[in-house]
């Protein structure tokens, strides 16, 4: 059999996969809309009469064992377990909340990595009686989960719904079956760490079972919306747009039905232009999808500096013309491409200033709260991050929904970490296929997301080729690359990644005649011994000096260490991390920029002058005919330095002599001559560049020549000791 026969057989083999993926759960089905018009997504859900949360208390007991599903599917005879029939009694367990990993509840042992060498046989066991409301009945109802790590078994009722096999990609479970609307029902989980799939969800980061993200479930007619692609095309002018919608819609075979579609502010006000409107019946297969499209004149652009988003709001109809059914999706009107071998965002190159976040918080474990990702966001501004590597699984629906909103470039990382052999079995292609089309299901529509990451470490083979080959076929719109692959290894990738290089490789990288093709991307680089970048900078001096590189990534951004909330067990080694008996305090991995509760670190000082948009390269004035000038480099590609505040002072010694406030003209990726007013007996000139949303961006200090800097410090004698 000839190459190409190969390839076609493998591709055939890729989309048979994801096809068994896409049948096993439902994944990412739309929120039904309560009203007539968008609601803010974080008020989407909470108060929806079509949504039931799932958090809350449960019925927890730890048992142990193996998954029994072989590529991801329980074997048709596995019986349903005592602890899921109506009648069992769980008196005897113990409450656990939800969201939560059990092992931060003390049921086990916290676990960083879990290799193949000590896998964890643990397995959660959930119980919870729910009022089911009376609204739901003759509706589709989903059981949604956002995390569960890893293997979850869904019963209701004492009915198996459904049996789902990755620890950190959403989906859904089809329950209506099962389920008695108007009444109690009986929700069970099983929940094993140990499946067969469970080695691509580890890695460097702790390793935590439990249901530990959203869940709820959510009740559609059974004419409904059941997928949403969008796409917003860019004139080459990057002025004007064409906004694209693929919809899905699922129903009774032979419904006719009505799509309509229309583009809304952020404060719900309606954008003019010509109607989206779209008929269909449903096919044999339960489905129909049907194509909206219309130009939209100048929309505000999105991009991390300035992230603009609207409204895409859907209506659909039956053939009676009812209404049966509203759904959203927030998005921003953005451009991914590469010219020339340099990354471009709206035709412009654009420089990552990145960081690698773990969707880790001490000490919830993965189990993250609205006030711990607004908490990253906000310290990632203020060290002037611009982008977030999602290491090294797609993290939380929330988080990457405020990454559109406060504007950071994602790069969306399929989860499998590690797994050298694994990535050249074939007998292993549908746990990686699978991972794909769930992380491309969840978040093909976030503006943030602007290239897909295949894997991490794991050398290059036929199954982060499947990944690779599987987003860009149903995602052309994103970048995507895979981990420390260059073009010889991999001819289609979109970014040669690199980790930690020398400086020397950097220089030759940078002319090397793959850059007329790629641009290079480092998703890793380390801190020198106590936070110190040791020849980083001087790695930074070249990325920002040359398009050929897209930026870089620090390893990483918080410590990845967790307290231990029972100090009966600070005793206990936890497994694959340093423990201290005194604190509690259970730490892997490199030194952050954060600590692990969010505290700054020595790193995090060293990184923002080095991310900052702003920067001059003197660190000396020379006064002449009352100016002091000042070359400053605007590195934002989208903003211009007008729109920035510089506050400065001139100084003798510590005296303030005069300040004042400027903005400076210079267009993105320029550099000005900047003059400031000389004042009598200066010898100092001190600048900060404000935010307008009130950060500082960078400050300086620069000397005249014959600046002598501070006094040392006094030598002090010694306290006297106190008298007794």
């Amino acid at each position: 059999m000839n190459n190409t026969n190969l390839n076609l057989v493998f591709a055939l083999s890729i989309l048979t996969i994801a096809l068994a993926a896409s049948s096993n759960s439902v994944i990412a089905t739309p929120v039904p809309v309560a009203g007539d018009s968008p609601v803010p997504v974080d008020r989407l859900r909470p108060g929806n009469p079509a949504v039931l949360p799932m958090t809350g208390t449960w019925r927890f007991k730890l048992d142990h064992g193996i998954s029994p599903a072989v590529e991801g599917k329980l074997p048709a005879d596995a019986p349903v377990p005592d602890f899921a029939a109506t009648d069992a009694s769980d008196t005897d367990w113990k409450n656990i909340p939800v969201p939560a990993n059990w092992e931060i509840e003390g049921f086990s042992t916290l676990t960083y990595q879990e290799r193949s060498r000590n896998p964890s046989t643990d397995i959660g066991l959930y119980r919870r009686l729910v009022e089911v409301p009376a609204s739901f009945t003759n509706q589709l109802v989903l059981w949604h989960f956002d995390g569960a790590y890893n293997g979850a078994e869904v019963f209701v009722n004492g009915q198996r719904c459904g049996y789902h096999e990755s620890g950190f990609t959403a989906f859904d479970i089809d329950i209506t079956k099962a389920l008695k609307p108007g009444q109690r029902n009986l929700m069970a989980v099983r929940l094993y760490k140990n499946t067969s799939s469970a080695s691509l969800d580890h890695g460097d980061f702790w390793c935590l079972g439990g249901i530990y993200r959203e869940t709820y479930l959510v009740a559609l007619p059974q004419l409904h919306v059941e997928d949403v692609t969008v796409v917003t095309d860019l004139d080459a002018q990057y002025r004007n747009a064409t906004l694209k919608s693929t919809v899905r819609v699922a129903g009774p075979v032979g419904e006719h039905f009505v799509l309509r579609g229309e583009l809304r502010s952020l404060d719900g006000a309606k954008v003019t232009l010509p109607a989206m409107s779209q008929t269909g019946e449903i096919g044999a297969d339960g489905s129909a999808t049907v194509a909206l499209s219309a130009p939209v004149t100048a929309p505000r652009l999105w991009s991390a500096e300035k992230p603009n988003l609207y409204y895409v709001f859907y209506r659909l109809s039956d053939g009676n013309q009812t209404i049966v059914e509203r759904v959203q999706d927030r998005i921003g009107f953005r451009n991914v491409e590469l010219k020339d071998g340099v990354f471009m965002l709206n035709g412009v190159p654009v420089k990552f200033t990145g960081v690698c976040r773990h969707e880790e918080f001490s000490p919830y474990g993965h189990a993250l709260t609205e006030e711990c990702w607004k908490t990253d966001i906000a310290l990632m501004k203020a060290d002037n991050v611009n982008a977030i590597r999602t290491a090294h699984y797609n993290h939380a629906e929330r988080f990457m929904e405020l990454c559109d909103e406060a504007g950071f470039y994602v790069l969306d990382e399929i989860p499998s970490c590690w797994v050298a052999t694994e990535i050249k079995d074939p007998s292993r292609t549908w746990a990686f296929v699978f991972r794909s089309v769930e992380t491309l299901k969840r978040d093909k529509n976030r503006p943030s997301v602007v290239a897909w990451s295949c894997g991490n470490e794991s050398s290059y083979g036929i199954n982060n080729q499947a990944e690779f080959d599987y987003v860009k076929a149903n995602d052309p719109t994103r970048l995507a690359f895979i981990s420390q692959a260059n073009l010889r290894q991999a001819p289609k990738t979109q970014f040669e990644d690199y980790h930690s290089p020398p400086l020397a490789t950097m220089i030759a990288t940078a002319t090397n005649r793959d850059r007329a093709k790629i641009p290079v991307i480092l998703t890793e680089y380390h801190p020198g011994g106590g936070g110190h970048l040791g020849g980083e900078d001087r790695n930074w001096d070249v990325m920002w000096s040359s398009d050929a590189f897209a930026g870089a990534f620090i390893w990483e951004w918080q410590e990845q260490g967790m307290y231990d909330k029972f100090p009966e067990r600070w005793n206990i080694p936890a497994p694959g991390a340093r423990n201290d008996p005194k604190t509690g305090y259970r730490v892997s991995g490199a030194i952050g920029a954060v600590s692990a509760e969010r505290q700054r670190q020595s790193l995090f000082d060293v990184l923002k002058p080095l991310y900052s948009p702003v920067n001059t390269t003197v660190r000396e004035i020379a006064p002449a005919d009352g100016q002091c000038v000042v070359p400053l480099q605007n590195r934002y590609s989208f903003t211009d330095l007008s729109e920035i505040t510089c506050r400065w002072q001139a100084l003798a010694g510590e005296m303030v002599l005069t300040t004042g406030e400027s903005h400076i003209e210079a267009k993105p990726r320029s550099t000005v001559n900047a003059s400031f007013p000389v004042a009598p007996g200066m010898d100092t000139l001190r600048l900060e560049f404000f935010h307008p949303d009130g950060r500082s961006l960078f400050a300086t200090s620069l000397h005249t020549k014959d600046y002598q800097g501070p006094l040392p410090t006094p030598i002090l004698a010694p306290a006297a000791r106190p008298m007794r």
